[in-house]
């Protein structure tokens, strides 16, 4: 069952749950993301929090490329 989520990387909403990926940035969301470190890594993304927040501010998602446009 799926509901709405809000994506702790870029705060976009989505219909989705944990282990899904944000249709923005691509974050895999966890749904535990507030347990973690900002500098923490984990096996679902290839960047840390702090990492994956500081793409977004420049344009791109976790993965180094450019947001898809609104």
């Amino acid at each position: 069952m799926s509901s709405k989520v809000k994506c702790p990387i870029c705060g976009t909403e989505f219909e989705g749950g944990s282990f899904d990926d944000c249709p923005k940035c691509d974050w895999t969301f966890l749904g535990y993301e507030n347990e973690l470190g900002l500098d923490e890594k984990e096996s679902s993304n290839p960047v840390t929090i702090r990492q994956a927040k500081e793409l977004v501010e420049k344009g791109m998602n976790i993965w180094g490329e450019p947001l898809p446009k609104a």
